[in-house]
């Protein structure tokens, strides 16, 4: 009797065991260690990790996914926080080492105004989250020295990179490729957001990165040299025309005037000094009545065209034009109106070879 007492006993002390192990392990699943600031900070010390914590309840308007979603990026931002004061400050560099240039215009037009993102996406930052009782919990962490190396990699490749584009660029221009340079100047211009990101964060997480190990003199170098190109690219392709055209034995300027307003409308300007040209155009051009027929005049223009490249004066294209023009009241009339008409192919065909 007393052996199946004891039995009973032991079996009912048994069952409350397991059953408050059972009720430690499911509030252990429920509510993650994380949660505890001590826990955080025991585990995720700040000599090696970055860490954001948030908590806010479901709203009656979002569901639990929706709550979790905004909790977790609460998370991420109390994390990015002081990185992006950083990055902030980086912006800020590049933005005064612009108006330390020469030239006004460069300083007014070209003034970094970069935002910088509350929701900047940092490399190798991991979230959780929990929910109870309607109260979303979020943990943003990720390791210093993984991100320091990430960023660091990246960017020595982005410097790389915008030197590429730069070089080719120079190269293209000092061919008086403009347009080509111009693309080539442009292209590297995002990648120094991207920089600039690298920077600001390797600053704010390691605090004896120099300059040197930033590369900031560097950049900002490379920064000002995209950006006083863009200024000077911004003046346009000059062309420089030498136009000898007659309206029966009469001097005239029709057909380089009407030309000059088609290019400037794609971008070109104009010089009278051939050293300062990129383009040279020659015109020889002239008219001729053709017949007169139903009260209308008919007369036809024929123009010579040859283009240079400058400053080697390299004979690129040449080409003859001839264009019929008409008018009620006379032959010169019919002959400016063929003047008007020509001027549009043979700028079509200058400005394949310019923009190419």
């Amino acid at each position: 009797m007393k052996i199946r007492i004891f039995n009973e006993k032991f079996k009912y002390t048994v069952l409350a065991v397991l059953l408050l192990i059972s009720i430690k392990s499911v509030k252990s699943q429920s509510e993650p260690a994380w949660m505890m600031e001590g826990w955080r900070s025991e585990q995720y010390p700040t000599s090696v990790y970055i860490t954001g914590f948030a908590q806010d309840g479901k709203n009656n308007k979002e569901t639990i996914a929706e709550a979790t979603e905004r909790v977790k990026n609460i998370a991420r931002a109390n994390l990015s926080e002081g990185i992006i004061a950083s990055v902030q400050s980086v912006s800020d560099s590049y933005s005064q080492s612009v108006l330390e240039g020469d030239k006004e215009t460069v300083k007014e037009t070209f003034k970094s105004e970069i935002q910088v993102s509350t929701n900047l996406e940092i490399n190798g930052i991991r979230v959780e989250s929990f929910v109870k009782d309607n109260i979303v919990y979020g943990f943003a962490y990720a390791n210093k020295y993984e991100i320091i190396g990430y960023y660091k990699s990246n960017l020595n490749m982005q410097i790389q990179q915008i030197e590429g584009f730069i070089n080719t660029a120079l190269e293209l221009e000092k061919n008086n490729e403009k347009n080509k340079a111009k693309a080539e100047f442009e292209k590297a211009l995002p990648l120094f957001d991207q920089v600039k990101t690298a920077q600001g964060i390797l600053s704010a997480l390691d605090k004896n990165a120099t300059d040197d190990d930033l590369k900031m003199k560097k950049t900002m170098e490379l920064y000002n040299e995209v950006i006083q190109a863009k200024a000077r690219l911004a003046q346009g392709i000059f062309v420089y025309i030498n136009s000898n055209e007659l309206i029966f034995g009469e001097e005239t300027t029709a057909l380089e005037n009407h030309l000059k307003a088609i290019l400037a409308e794609n971008g070109c300007s104009f010089t009278e000094d051939e050293i300062t040209a990129d383009w040279k155009i020659d015109i020889i051009a002239s008219s001729r009545e053709y017949n007169y027929s139903n009260n209308v005049y008919f007369s036809y223009v024929d123009a010579e065209v040859k283009l240079f490249k400058a400053p080697s004066d390299k004979h690129v294209y040449q080409n003859e034009f001839t264009q019929k023009g008409a008018h009620s009241k006379s032959y010169r009339f019919a002959a400016k109106n063929a003047y008007d008409e020509i001027s549009k192919p043979i700028s079509e065909k200058i400005l394949t070879w310019i923009n190419n």
